[in-house]
């Protein structure tokens, strides 16, 4: 009988790993963030809302939108710079958004057909809809890393990811309960002491960059978990 990995057995130690990376490599990271992501923190401050009309009829922001199409290059040059870091290599961030803007189709049709599947998954059942994501979080890593052609990244991904498929849910429903409580906070303290509005807005655009943050290099962990397992025997 084949033995359990071990790396299966707790997903949160993936979490402590994450964080343990964030605190050595934090500034590093930040200013990253400050340069890349600054666009979009922008566009969110001065179009927080997209307008009266685009909430009216439900269709997505102008921030979103823009958010959308500029987060290939970021992520793509994020995951460019936690692979150099770990091996101990030289990065700039000019090199880290070439590599986003080079890449910037491949990774955009990665999400879009990721997205695409895991709405449907959750339009039929949430469980299906987790599953799909986490077995398609590794595709953009695959693109960066490896070089897979779309097609070739999201069928790797499925397969990396087999072993790893509920400590990835587990992992990221922690995030994201963590996230939704601070923001929670956020929006009972801009209450009851009456703050402007500009506070809620600039800390929830800081938490969304955290937790963004944070996620990547989570599945980045799993990523490297994914690619240095064995390869089972025939």
């Amino acid at each position: 009988m084949t033995p359990k990995p071990m790396d299966t057995i707790s997903p949160f130690v993936r979490l402590r790993e994450s964080m343990a990376f964030f605190r050595v490599y934090g500034w590093e990271l930040s200013r990253f963030f400050i340069v890349l992501y600054l666009p979009v923190v922008l566009v969110s401050l001065i179009l927080p809302d997209g307008g009266a009309e685009s909430a009216d009829s439900g269709f997505p922001t102008v921030a979103f939108i823009f958010n959308f199409f500029y987060q290939p290059i970021y992520t793509g040059a994020l995951i460019y710079q936690l692979a150099r870091i770990e091996a101990g290599q030289p990065w700039t961030i000019r090199e880290g958004f070439i590599t986003g803007v080079r890449l910037w189709d491949k990774l955009l049709l990665v999400n879009l057909v990721s997205l695409a599947l895991t709405l449907v998954g959750f339009m039929a059942l949430i469980v299906p809809g987790l599953i799909a994501y986490a077995r398609l979080a590794l595709a953009e890593f695959r693109i960066v890393l490896n070089g897979d052609h779309p097609k070739d990244a999201l069928k790797n991904s499925f397969e990396m990811t087999r072993p790893y498929t509920l400590p990835i849910i587990a992992c990221t429903v922690v995030l994201f309960g963590l996230f939704l409580t601070l923001q929670l906070v956020i929006e009972w303290l801009t209450a009851t002491l009456a703050m402007p509005l500009l506070f809620p807005v600039t800390l929830n655009t800081l938490l969304s960059v955290v937790l963004m943050l944070f996620l990547t290099i989570l599945l980045f962990r799993f990523y490297g978990l994914a690619a240095h397992r064995p390869s089972a025997p025939e």
